[in-house]
């Protein structure tokens, strides 16, 4: 054997004995494609898929710290006067957490909300100087639906579907004389061209001496002028009511006219008996400030109050609104508010 023989053969071997080990070895699998988060444009800005899904999320929230004066305070939610105090910095902070999620379906937009409230504290006494003590909360509210553009269906517990629909009052965060009462409600809704609807029933039971409502209305947008009206019935004070808008917005400055009727007293949908008229006034005066004024006059029995609101968005996402009222019986209040919206 010459020595290239003895080359040839050893390189021979070499590689069978190498091919051997490299089957027997251990190849570790490539990774996973990762799938990254990717934005939902189809609803508006902030949603983005729930991975693995064509639901769309979307979480939003703000954080608010507020200071309250009045000089007259309730007592809880109690009418008595409470001289003992008068500033309050717990009954008006709170944060607020919302949850919403959307995906398109053969009958429409499927859709649902939800929103965590939590409280600084609630009064719960007669005043700092006899002892009050302060408890703080949480609150859950939450709707579900299907829009369908010239038909849909809501139902939950929330502020309900005719409130928002007929919106709060004026232009303040008073809104002059409406009050916020969640209860939970269905409704159907729709829009053909300018004209929306909407009929629903509420469920009242968690009012005492309230079973339920029922209510229905219609509204018309054309450019830069929106008019509604609506009928309601409160089935436990048997108590027929109607209430109606109109809005003009011509910037900078936006009007609200509103009216609300009530047959009876103690009408779930009325804060009176007899006819209410809510006037409302806003001047957007730059991006940054804004001002706003609500008069409310209700004839049975003849009170009235104004609240003025005076706001300024400091930046992003971080904003400041200070609102004082005033009301027939002699009753000063207001608040200093800071808010963080995200």
């Amino acid at each position: 054997m010459n020595i290239k023989s003895l080359i040839l053969g050893s390189a021979a071997a070499f590689a069978v004995v190498s091919g051997a080990q490299a089957a027997d070895a251990i190849v570790a699998a490539a990774p996973e494609p990762m799938e990254y988060v990717k934005v939902c444009d189809a609803f508006g800005t902030g949603y983005f898929y729930i991975p693995g899904t064509e639901t769309c999320l979307k979480i939003s929230g703000l954080v608010r710290a507020q200071l309250n004066y009045s000089n007259a305070p309730l007592i809880g939610f109690a009418s008595p006067v409470n001289p003992g105090y008068k500033w309050s910095s717990y009954t008006g902070s709170q944060f607020r957490l919302n949850v919403e999620a959307k995906n398109d379906s053969e009958v429409g937009t499927v859709y649902s909300f939800i929103q965590v409230r939590g409280y600084n504290g609630q009064e719960a006494g007669t005043g700092v100087n006899t002892g009050t003590t302060y408890n703080g909360g949480y609150r859950a509210y939450f709707y579900a639906g299907i829009d369908a553009g010239a038909y849909g269906f809501e139902a939950g517990t929330y502020d309900s579907y005719w409130t928002r629909f007929f919106g709060y009052g004026g232009y303040t965060d008073d809104g002059g004389s409406y009050q916020y009462a969640d209860n939970s409600y269905a409704s159907f809704f729709g829009k053909v061209g300018n004209i929306a609807y909407t009929i629903g029933v509420d469920d009242l039971t968690r009012y005492a001496g309230d079973t339920a409502g029922i209510n229905a209305a219609v509204k018309g947008t054309f450019d830069n002028v929106s008019a509604a009206l609506g009928a309601d019935y409160d089935i436990a004070s048997k108590a027929f009511g109607m209430k109606g808008y109109v809005e003009g917005k011509f910037d900078p400055i936006s009007l609200k006219v509103m009216g609300i009727y009530s047959a009876k007293d103690n009408n779930f949908y009325a804060p009176a008996r007899g006819f209410t008229l809510i006037v409302g006034g806003k001047v957007q005066a730059t991006k940054q400030l804004f001002a706003a004024v609500d008069y409310s006059y209700s004839f049975t029995p003849k009170t009235w109050n104004v609240v003025g609101d005076l706001g300024w968005n400091v930046a992003n996402g971080f904003a400041v609104l200070v609102e004082g009222k005033y009301t027939s019986t002699k009753v000063t209040s207001g608040f200093l508010r800071f808010q963080r919206n995200f």
